[in-house]
């Protein structure tokens, strides 16, 4: 390939995330089960300058291990990269892979799984989009959220709504109630009655540390606002 042809590659991907973003994760779908945009915090953040989108060619013999090298990297480069916003909650990373071909994005779905933890364990959060991903909408199983054009991984700082992802697992919730579990313990949290009880939910199972046990338990007396949810 020469390199004017891989100049073009990249631009092309680079277009392809950006017009994804713009028509897609940055508006409402009827399919969702909620209202708003399917991402809700991706249109302040590129307000704010915000995201950043990087490609990494992955080449002909690209394999799992490759691909986890790739996603562990993007984790080291989005704790290092000399953000433009101050705020951490507004920040996200998306490293396109445009040349992993169509009957290799399965590796990119284990890939993730397999990374997670790591993430996880970090304070972040990555998910995986490409044109054949299964992932669901949390509200409508049957809405297939996480498809985009460009095979691609999204990195972002833990957010108090990904309780949604982090419940399911003792480790993955020691790591969320660490960092959010305070805020529960007050009634006027502004965290959403799903939110809410799927912690709880959570707590109960698991423990605070990640262990069974539900002694630490702490039941609101009344249910937050739904209008002040972060669902």
């Amino acid at each position: 390939m020469s390199i004017d042809a891989l100049a073009i590659d990249v631009e092309k991907a680079l277009d392809s995330v950006d017009e994804w973003l713009n028509s897609y994760v940055t508006q409402p779908h009827e399919q969702l089960g909620r209202s708003g945009a399917v991402c809700p915090f991706v249109a302040p953040a590129r307000r704010a300058g915000a995201v950043e989108t990087v490609v990494r060619l992955l080449g002909p013999a690209a394999g799992l291990p490759l691909i986890k090298e790739v996603i562990r990297c993007g984790l080291e480069e989005f704790e290092r990269f000399e953000w433009r916003t101050p705020n951490p909650s507004l920040r996200a990373l998306i490293i396109a892979l445009p040349d992993l071909p169509p009957e290799a994005l399965g590796l990119l779905d284990e890939a993730h799984a397999q990374v997670k933890t790591d993430s996880v364990e970090r304070g972040l959060m990555i998910g995986q989009f490409h044109p054949a991903c299964e992932e669901p909408a949390v509200r409508n199983p049957a809405f297939r959220v996480s498809r985009s054009p460009v095979p691609l991984v999204a990195v972002r700082a833990m957010a108090v709504h990904d309780i949604l992802f982090l419940g399911e697992r003792a480790d993955w919730f020691a790591q969320y109630h660490r960092r959010f579990g305070e805020r529960y313990r007050s009634e006027s949290n502004g965290i959403g009655p799903l939110l809410t009880t799927l912690y709880h939910k959570a707590l109960a199972l698991h423990g605070p540390g990640g262990g069974p046990g539900a002694a630490d338990v702490v039941v609101p007396t009344a249910p937050p606002s739904p209008g002040k949810g972060t669902e």
